[in-house]
C-alpha cells in the first residue's frame, strides 16, 4: 500500500472526526494532525461528565468492563495517575482482585492438572458472582465473548489492561495476574483452539506491563503476525478488535502488522471517513492509528 493512498485515507479520517465532541473526536484530530483550539477545553469537560457516572464505590454502574473502559477513557483524555477520577475508578478495579466470580476461581482435579484453576492463576478481576451469567459480553473494540468463562477471562484482562497503563504494575496482585497469563496455555496454545479474539486481549493487556513482561510477548506476536493473512485480517478474529489491542503496543512488529493491513482498512473506509457503514467512532479511531503507524515509513 502506497504512501498517498494512506495519506488520502487520513484526510478523509481527519474529516470524519472534524466536528466530533467526543473522546474520539479529540483523538482522532490529534492523529491526523487537526487538532482545535477548544480541545483542551473539551477534555476536561469530558472527564467530568465520565466522573459525574462514576458511583460512590468508583464504579460505572458496578460494572467491571465499563469501569476498566472508563479507566482508559479517562487516560487518553488526559488524566494522570494522581487525577481524582482516574484514583477512584482504579481503585474499584483494584479491589475486585481474587474476587468470588473471577477466572479460575475453584479447582477439580482436571482444571488443577491443566493448571486452570486458582492455584495456578492468580490476581485476576471479577467481573461479579457466578450467582448471575455475565455472557455474552461485548468490548468497545467489537469483539463478543459467549462463553462465560472466556467472557470473564475477556473482562479482567481488559481491566488488567486499564491498570497497568496506569501503573499500577507495583503491586504483587497485579504482577500475579501478568504471570498466570503468561505462564498459561491461554498464551502457549492461543492459536491452536478457542476464540481468536483472546491472544489478542491477552497481547494487549500485558503488552502494557513492564520491559520484562513486553519482553516475554514476542513468541506470541510473532505468533500473531504468522496468523496474520495477505489481506492483513486474521481468520475468525474481530477484525477492529485485533488493531486495537496491537496499534498501541511500542513492538516493532507492530509497523509490521499496520502495513500489511493497510490496503484492506482504505478498502473498508467510507467517503464520509468512518470505516464501516454505521460510523462506529471508536473503529474509525483504531483504524486511523493503525493507519498512522503505517504512513510513519512514509512521512
Amino acid at each position: 500500500m502506497g504512501g498517498e493512498a494512506i495519506r488520502e485515507a487520513l484526510e478523509r479520517a481527519a474529516t470524519f472526526f472534524a466536528e466530533r465532541e467526543t473522546r474520539a473526536g479529540i483523538l482522532g484530530r490529534r492523529l491526523t494532525g487537526h487538532t482545535r483550539p477548544d480541545d483542551k477545553d473539551l477534555a476536561e469537560h469530558l472527564i467530568r461528565e465520565l466522573r459525574r457516572r462514576t458511583r460512590i464505590d468508583g464504579s460505572i454502574g458496578g460494572s467491571l468492563v465499563d469501569t476498566a473502559w472508563a479507566a482508559w477513557e479517562l487516560m487518553d483524555l488526559g488524566c494522570a495517575e494522581d487525577c481524582a477520577g482516574l484514583v477512584r475508578v482504579l481503585g474499584y478495579l483494584l479491589a475486585q482482585q481474587d474476587k468470588p466470580g473471577h477466572f479460575a476461581e475453584g479447582c477439580s482435579p482436571e482444571r488443577h492438572a491443566a493448571r486452570r484453576c486458582h492455584h495456578a492463576m492468580q490476581g485476576f478481576f471479577s467481573p461479579g458472582g457466578r450467582d448471575e451469567s455475565l455472557a455474552p459480553v461485548t468490548l468497545p473494540t467489537g469483539a463478543t465473548f459467549a462463553d462465560e468463562e472466556e467472557a470473564r477471562l475477556a473482562a479482567s484482562c481488559l481491566a488488567l489492561r486499564s491498570v497497568l497503563r496506569a501503573g499500577e504494575d507495583r503491586r504483587e496482585a497485579v504482577r500475579r495476574h501478568i504471570a498466570s497469563l503468561l505462564d498459561s496455555d491461554l498464551v502457549a496454545g492461543a492459536w491452536s483452539a478457542g476464540n481468536p479474539d483472546l491472544p489478542f486481549l491477552v497481547i494487549g493487556a500485558a503488552g502494557h506491563g513492564p520491559m520484562k513482561t513486553r519482553t516475554r510477548l514476542g513468541p506470541l506476536l510473532d505468533e500473531t503476525l504468522a496468523h496474520q493473512g495477505g489481506d492483513g485480517t486474521w481468520p475468525n478474529a474481530h477484525t477492529f478488535h485485533a488493531l486495537a489491542m496491537l496499534a498501541r503496543l511500542t513492538d516493532p512488529r507492530i509497523g509490521q502488522v499496520a502495513s500489511t493491513i493497510a490496503g484492506h482498512l482504505c478498502a473498508l473506509q467510507h467517503p464520509s471517513g468512518a470505516f464501516d457503514p454505521t460510523g462506529n467512532e471508536e473503529w474509525a479511531l483504531v483504524s486511523t492509528r493503525t493507519l498512522t503507524v503505517a504512513h510513519t515509513p512514509y512521512a
